[in-house]
């Protein structure tokens, strides 16, 4: 199934309007070395390979050889995710900072925010397994990014998709052994995913209509 995709100017003013992470939240996140970086699947929106492609200079499809695996569901659509089984492309091991922090995958970008789906309500979770959902004055900031979500009309059908994995856990391990000899863009079947997941992870819900409206300007969090 194929799905509408997300115009390039909307993913432009999401990046403009929140920040994501901050140094701030990078302190927080080395005392558990990353781990979101080593058991989570980092998902692109319908589209989001195309803007990333662009603000990197290259086509989408050097894109996807370099940087994209994806997962084919049961009605044959398929979801761009991370390359499995290894940590995230984008991030430099030399100094562990973000190489595409301004335009990186919004998905990324607001964790610990996660989703659950309801008929056709979403619900946004913060992560109580993140370290960063310790922190108040974190959950409340990365909370503001869910009336800037609301204008990017994410598809529904495609986001029951996502939550059929988003909110699990995975043993890398076992995924870069799986993987390998697979070709650079693999694509695995969601069945195949689910066998090498870890433990369900314990979250806190925080349910909200999907219809607010964009801010003008998020301010970071402050410790």
């Amino acid at each position: 199934m194929l799905y509408k995709k997300i115009p390039v100017q909307m993913y432009e003013s999401f990046h403009k309007i929140f920040s994501g992470s901050n140094q701030n939240t990078f302190n927080i996140c080395s005392e558990c070395g990353g781990a979101c970086e080593h058991n989570k699947i980092g998902t692109l929106l319908p589209g989001e390979e195309e803007y990333m492609a662009k603000k990197m200079g290259i086509s989408v499809s050097d894109f996807k050889i370099r940087f994209l695996d994806a997962l084919k569901m049961d009605d044959e659509t398929l979801i761009h995710v991370l390359k499995l089984g290894k940590l995230c492309p984008f991030l430099n091991e030399e100094n562990e900072e973000c190489e595409c922090r301004d335009f990186k995958p919004i998905f990324c970008k607001i964790y610990p925010l996660v989703f659950t789906l309801e008929n056709e309500k979403i619900n946004f979770i913060i992560d109580n397994w993140c370290k960063l959902s310790r922190k108040k004055a974190c959950r409340l900031y990365f909370e503001t990014a869910i009336p800037l979500l609301s204008r990017l009309a994410i598809p529904i059908e495609w986001l029951r998709h996502v939550t059929s994995y988003d909110n699990l856990c995975f043993d890398y391990d076992k995924l870069n052994k799986y993987r390998r000899g697979k070709s650079k863009y693999a694509v695995f079947s969601l069945e195949e995913l689910l066998s090498l997941q870890k433990a369900e992870t314990e979250t806190t819900r925080l349910c909200v209509d999907f219809v607010q409206d964009f801010v003008q300007k998020v301010e970071e969090p402050v410790f």
